[in-house]
Parts: C-alpha cells; structure tokens; sequence
C-alpha cells in the first residue's frame, strides 16, 4: 500500500480515526511506514498505532512500530507548519495537540488566525440567515396590512369588527423594523471578515 493510496483513503474518510480501524486485507498488506507518514501528516493522534496495531492484532497480524514511529515524526514536519496550522483552523477542524515543541508555536498561530477566520465565516452566513428571516416576516407582515386595509375597506364590519381590525394594524405598524439593524450588523461583519481575509 503506497503513501499515494493512503492519502486518497484518508481523505475519503470524515476523520482520521474513522479510517484507523484496519480489516484483515488492509493488515496483511500494510506498508507501516507508509501509514505512519499519512498518519503524521493528517495530524493524527500518537495513539493512532495502538488503534490500528489493535485491530491488526486480531488478525494476527504484528504492527511494526519502529517503522510506523519513524514516518509519523516525518509526517508531522509536513503537518505541524504556520501555513497548515491556519487551514486546520480556518477550516473548522480540531488539533490533537500532536506538534513537537519546537513547531507547536508557529503551528498554534496559525492555527488561531484560522479559527478566527473560521469563527468569522460563521457569523456572516448566521447573520445572512436571520437578515433573510426577517425580510420574509417583513413580506407577510406587509401582506397581513394589506389584507386588513382592504377588509376595513370593502368589507361590511361590525363596529367591534372594525375595531379588531384597527388594532392589529396598529399592533403590526408597533413591531420594530429590525431589517435596517440585521443589514449595517451584517454589512460590519463582512467588512471584518475583509480584513482579516487581506491580513491574512
């Protein structure tokens, strides 16, 4: 099994770990320095061994660590850069702790930036969404005006009838605009998404 085949593996998976669990085909054909490079540059867990040595075991099949240990350290200087800690945030993804000390402060920085970023992303899409909400309340609230005007108009109303109606356009005409708020948070928002997109 080559590091090519593995990567495309591993990136058919949702996670790492939901790919550590090995079957007997998997076992007998493992090429363990291979697997400990994939696994060391998708910032897998040290225990990842232990998983897949575990269920390869029930195949009797022997995990070989010194092959796997010496890989996973060379996958991690791929893993635990500035640059690759940012897309590990920026992408809403979680770090396992897994950098040496010597690379774990550049990769956090990165990994930070991202999450901001991420984090930001967020509030945008949420802040489209209740915008969009509020014009669709804002349509049926003008629709419901419309339907009430025309029923005090052409409709033969009783007097509390007529009342009834006066007050629910009252009661609607009270409710606050929020659309003009949700646009300049929304227009905010962007704009800091902006600038952290052109700083980083």
């Amino acid at each position: 099994m080559t590091i090519k085949s593995l990567t495309i593996t591993l990136i058919l998976c949702s996670t790492v770990s939901a790919c550590s669990v090995m079957n007997e085909q998997e076992c007998q054909t493992a090429n363990w320095s291979a697997l400990g490079y994939v696994d060391g540059s998708q910032g897998a867990s040290a225990n990842q061994f232990n998983e897949r040595s575990s269920a390869c075991s029930e195949y009797k099949v022997h995990a070989n660590f010194t092959q796997y240990q010496a890989s996973y350290q060379q996958g991690l200087i791929t893993y635990c850069t500035e640059s690759h800690g940012f897309f590990v945030g920026s992408t809403g993804n979680n770090y396992l702790g897994v950098c040496p000390q010597s690379t774990s402060a550049l990769f956090l920085r990165g990994y930070h930036q991202g999450q901001q970023l991420f984090t930001l992303k967020n509030k945008v899409t949420q802040a489209e969404q209740a915008l969009q909400n509020e014009q669709y309340d804002s349509e049926y609230q003008q629709q419901r005006l419309t339907k009430l005007k025309n029923s005090i108009i052409y409709d033969k109303l009783t007097a509390r009838e007529r009342q009834q109606k006066l007050e629910k356009i009252e009661e609607i005409n009270q409710q606050p605009d929020l659309i003009i708020k949700q646009k300049a948070q929304l227009n905010r928002l962007k704009k800091e998404l902006a600038k952290l997109e052109l700083r980083d």
